[in-house]
């Protein structure tokens, strides 16, 4: 979106913001001469970079915003936020290159958004849908993969890995009404479950428009026929495809057992045509890509918000309907995601929900997985901006290797502040409210009686031990350091800079 239709729908609310929508006026009427010189553009790239970092940072308090509560602690991480997207951001528009791909990390310690899963590792490459490409890999040991048994020797793959092509990156617009537009959908995917690998652990994935002729290897389309949204006429008719393209190969590596799990070798490249080196900036070029990242990183912040705010409904019923998105003290039971685009959803069942603690509460939750263990099953928490809780210093996650079933089947999750000396805990890190989420990929598609359920209790640390099975085992403090440690030492190898 242009910088002066942003200006009037957002910043200029403000006295700053009325000085601003004259600078860009001003920018504007810069004569035919000076815009040719290369010193006037870049100048004015930099200056509309700037207008929408400041309106992005408009996004962490402004009510128009929708924010978070405005508390010391939710400013601070509010902050780290839109620095962590700037990061990101940066990295995507000036080094992503669909001649030149490689795997750049979506989600890092520092740029975290999405209410990104606490176990995976995101990455994604730019590509062109009209292009050929092909990714190579190289997995530790991938036992798991075919049978889903858990807790064999390390080092091993993860435990589960998702290639997809998707159009579109979600939150580019700023604008909520994007989710509406399939804007951000899956053109197509492959998981763990269906790759073809050999015995040394290795494998490829061609990537195009057509597969081609005789090749029966793994393999992504580009373009396809998708669905978008449902007719309005209250007749039961399908919904109209249209034909999409895909803009980015996206990697989701999934870990469980985080002593052993280690990360996929990988590389791509394009194959359709002979790239020489990457061609040097130019002034105009920059620019352009400095205007493209300020709004970048404001729409994200302003996107998140929103949905958050009216998708969510973390702070109240704002579609009118009687109930919440996201229930209180409480998860909505499993299933696929309502927004299903993008990278959401590729076989995963998700359920959320928000938790509302004093210091000395806790919340148990009972997830009955009703007799079919899934092959992957996390659990984490996040804050208001949409950041997993930092799960390398704190128990903020659990997974299925992490957390068995009790003696019912279940598996018993306990949310609080202070830590209960019991496993199962996940550390809120002292936020009052937080979201909840839980992630659940099965290896084939189970009836609706079949999906598992969901209780909720809350509860006083002192009364807890009422609220869980016998056989939930006590943890000591040096139990306790031990487990973080683990969890530091397997970050490091994760998000390494080496």
């Amino acid at each position: 979106m242009h910088p002066i239709r942003k200006a009037s729908r957002r910043s200029l609310f403000s006295a700053r913001g009325w000085v601003m929508g004259l600078l860009v006026l001003t920018m504007g009427g810069l004569s035919c001469e000076a815009e040719n010189e290369p010193e006037a553009r870049s100048r004015a790239g930099w200056e509309r970079l700037m207008l929408s970092l400041d309106e992005a940072r408009d996004g962490l308090d402004s009510p128009l915003a929708f924010p978070p509560e405005g508390s010391d602690r939710n400013l601070a991480e509010g902050y780290r936020y839109l620095l962590g997207h700037l990061v990101r951001v940066i990295e995507g528009e000036i080094m992503q290159d669909p001649d030149h791909p490689y795997f750049q990390r979506s989600v890092s310690m520092l740029s975290k958004w999405t209410i990104d899963n606490a176990d995976t590792l995101y990455l994604k490459a730019r590509i062109d849908a009209d292009g050929q490409y092909r990714i190579r890999a190289r997995a530790a040991d991938t036992s798991e993969w075919a049978s889903s048994e858990r807790g064999l020797a390390g080092p091993k793959a993860p435990r589960l890995v998702i290639f997809q092509t998707i159009t579109e990156l979600i939150g580019q617009t700023g604008d909520l009404r994007e989710m509406g537009e399939c804007r951000n959908q899956t053109v197509a995917s492959l998981n763990s479950f269906d790759l073809e690998i050999d015995d040394q652990g290795e494998f490829e994935i061609l990537i195009g428009a057509e597969r081609p002729a005789g090749y029966e290897g793994n393999f992504l389309r580009t373009r396809a026929e998708l669905a978008c949204g449902s007719s309005d006429s209250g007749e039961k008719e399908k919904p109209e495809k249209t034909w999409r393209e895909a803009r980015f190969v996206s990697v989701r590596e999934i870990f469980s057992d985080w002593t052993a799990e280690e990360a996929l070798e990988l590389s791509i490249e394009r194959l359709d045509k002979i790239v020489g080196g990457r061609p040097p900036p130019k002034t105009a070029e920059m620019a352009e890509r400095m205007t493209r990242i300020g709004e970048r990183v404001s729409n994200q912040v302003w996107f998140w918000n929103q949905l958050h705010e009216f998708g969510l409904e973390v702070d109240g019923d704002r579609n009118l309907d009687g109930k919440r998105a996201m229930p209180i003290n409480s998860l909505n039971d499993p299933r696929p995601p309502f927004i299903a685009g993008g990278v959401a959803g590729a076989r995963q069942l998700y359920g959320g929900g928000l938790f509302e603690l004093e210091e000395d509460q806790a919340l148990v939750l009972r997830v009955d997985l009703r007799g079919t263990d899934p092959h992957y099953v996390g659990f984490h928490l996040s804050n208001f901006w949409g950041e997993s809780l930092d799960q390398a210093t704190y128990a903020t996650s659990l997974t299925g290797s992490q957390l068995g079933t009790a003696e019912d089947g279940a598996r018993y999750y306990v949310v609080a502040a202070q830590d209960p000396g019991l496993e199962g805990w996940v550390d809120t890190t002292g936020h009052a409210r937080g979201s909840m989420t839980l992630r659940l990929v099965y290896r084939a598609e189970l009836e609706e009686d079949e999906l598992p359920r969901v209780e909720a209790v809350v509860t006083s640390l002192a009364d807890l031990r009422e609220h869980l099975p016998r056989t939930v085992r006590t943890v000591s403090a040096e139990e306790r350091r031990a487990q973080v440690a683990g969890r530091q030492a397997h970050i490091q190898r994760r998000y390494r800079q080496y």
